[in-house]
């Protein structure tokens, strides 16, 4: 996490305005016919380059030009949105792997909800919930390995693994494997290669994908209308995360396929679609491998950040006892690393700090990938697939996300209302806390609805029918659930990028997503209350976490959305 200063004429540092898509507006002159204002603005003319003109596009701005004019998107070369294809492409790939697993581990074959394994719902929401870990755990040491063989080439063979075991689990749920007995032995190696392969993928093509827009500089450009306006590197990372993590929506619409196919022909058919758009992801990124931008990759930093980080705790938890001179005083030693290194990882480590509260949102968040399938299991759902509900948060994704990124946004920033990441981060949190609240209310009316109450699909009385009560009622735990994921997950993505230091991307990168994989380690603390009756409980406890971590986040990190260094 960089951490962020004044803006000067170089475009180095990140500017204070409002967040994605939004363009800033330049301060009201307090009295334009003054003298002195008008002797000011002849000073600041007199900045600009000899011979500028009101076409100059492309001439770096002044410091002037940087803090008065408009700040607007720059173009994006087109290899940018070929990344951004690849991460989608990915991404679809897990989701569709993922969507049916539930019941594919948890329901035994011939019932009327689809399966495969019939491990039973605790079971199978803990080997979903040990995938979801190490496919967030398995970022911290792909990020080592990507600063060292470098980003692109980390992607590809990440894509290699995933691609097997995309493999592996389609060849183990055909049926006649299922029936040898291969479907669990199948289905644990296929995981193995599913997490590995994607942990490392997600955490090298997110800062892929920003390293293929170039330019750090602010520069002048003039609109059709004949405005003249910065570029901002800032506004055009966060234009760019926004595309991917919308595209991203529409790629988990698609996978969400999956689970019809599931329904009405088999888990072969429908682990057979992620397996195919795995295999051809390669097109695009062996096709485009010599218009990429890759990174030098640099000497591994994490032997040196971890003796240094020592250095700082025996020095009274202090990072300034770990720089060169204060070694040598303090220790008389000479050290590998510069002050800039310490300062680089003092940086990463007031970014990790404002992440620490991600992994109780991940906790709640993912139990659209589990539990929430096994409550839709419990409903009536009217011939759709209960692993087919959460597609209304991809649908929400898809609708609301260009609401908020190009109407919320500017609105706030046309009446300068501050609405900094902190910010948006606790309307997340608090979006999902009452998500969470209504969930509670929805297992409840569950558990008071017959024929079998307390024990839905499992009582004589009820022939192990569902309860009388619509699926339909789930709609807004997930159109909620994405709502929050908008403020807080591209908001996450790129705090932890626009504050690293180029050394350590991959790397603060990585322990953003290792947010998750403790989210889901608390998932695994919770499992013995994740089976009928006490649901309820569960859910009661997600929602008093999430509301007690939105309390939290503001409190602690508020303060920072008043100070420059909290804008991205």
């Amino acid at each position: 996490m960089m951490i962020e200063q004044k803006p000067v004429g170089d475009g180095s540092n990140a500017i204070e305005h409002a967040p994605a898509l939004s363009r800033q507006l330049r301060d009201p002159e307090k009295d334009s016919s003054s003298t002195t204002q008008a002797q000011g603005e002849q000073s600041h003319v007199s900045e600009l380059p000899v011979g500028s003109t009101e076409s100059d596009d492309g001439r770096v701005a002044t410091e002037y030009e940087v803090e008065h004019l408009l700040h607007v998107v720059d173009n994006i070369p087109f290899r940018t949105w070929v990344a951004c294809f690849v991460g989608v492409c990915e991404r679809l790939v897990w989701y569709g792997a993922t969507a049916p697993l539930q019941n594919y581990l948890q329901h035994a074959p011939g019932g009327k909800i689809p399966g495969a394994l019939g491990l039973g719902q605790s079971a199978a929401s803990n080997i979903v919930n040990a995938l979801m870990i190490s496919s967030y755990m398995t970022p911290i040491p792909a990020a080592v390995v990507a600063d060292t063989l470098g980003r692109y080439r980390t992607m590809f063979w990440s894509a290699v693994i995933e691609a097997i075991g995309a493999s592996i689990l389609f060849g183990t749920s055909l049926p006649g494997a299922l029936r040898a007995g291969a479907g669990l032995p199948g289905m644990v190696v296929a995981c193995v290669f599913l997490s590995v392969g994607s942990g490392a993928f997600k955490t090298t093509v997110v800062p892929f994908i920003a390293d293929q827009y170039e330019e750090t500089a602010f520069r002048v450009k003039t609109l059709k209308s004949g405005e003249k306006v910065v570029t901002s590197r800032e506004l055009t990372i966060t234009y760019i995360y926004n595309a991917f993590f919308w595209a991203e929506n529409v790629g988990g619409l698609i996978a969400d396929c999956t689970p019809l196919l599931e329904l009405y022909v088999g888990f072969w058919v429908a682990y057979l679609v992620p397996c195919c758009v795995m295999w051809l992801t390669f097109v695009p990124i062996l096709f485009d491998r010599t218009k990429f931008v890759r990174a030098i990759p640099t000497a591994d930093v994490m032997p040196q950040a971890a003796a240094a980080l020592w250095c700082g705790v025996k020095g009274g938890f202090k990072m300034d006892a770990a720089k060169p001179a204060a070694q040598v005083v303090q220790h008389n030693r000479v050290v590998a690393w510069t002050d800039t290194f310490i300062e680089e990882i003092k940086a990463s480590l007031l970014t990790c700090r404002v992440l620490l509260l991600f992994p109780i949102y991940w906790l709640c968040f993912n139990q659209t990938f589990n539990n929430l399938i096994s409550q839709a299991g419990q409903m009536i759902t009217y011939g759709i697939p209960n692993d087919m509900m959460k597609t209304t948060g991809a649908i929400a994704g898809i609708i609301v996300t260009p609401i908020i990124q190009n109407g919320l946004y500017p609105f706030l920033a046309r009446r300068r209302i501050r609405f900094g990441p902190i910010a948006r981060v606790t309307v997340g949190f608090g979006i999902l806390s009452l998500t969470m609240a209504y969930t509670v209310v929805v297992q409840h009316l569950i558990y008071n609805t017959g024929p079998c109450f307390n024990y839905p699909l499992n009582c004589p009385a009820g022939n192990n029918q569902p309860n009388q009560i619509s699926v339909f009622l789930q709609i807004p735990i997930y159109f909620a659930g994405e709502v929050s994921s908008v403020f807080c997950c591209t908001t996450g993505t790129e705090y932890a990028y626009n504050r690293a230091p180029k050394s350590m991307k991959s790397l603060v990168q990585a322990i953003w997503l290792a947010m998750g994989g403790f989210g889901s380690c608390l998932a695994l603390a919770l499992s013995p209350l994740a089976e009928d009756p006490r649901l309820v409980i569960m859910y009661s406890i997600l929602a008093g976490l999430m509301g007690i971590s939105t309390v939290l986040s503001w409190l602690i990190f508020g303060h920072l959305d008043k100070e420059k260094t909290a804008m991205l």
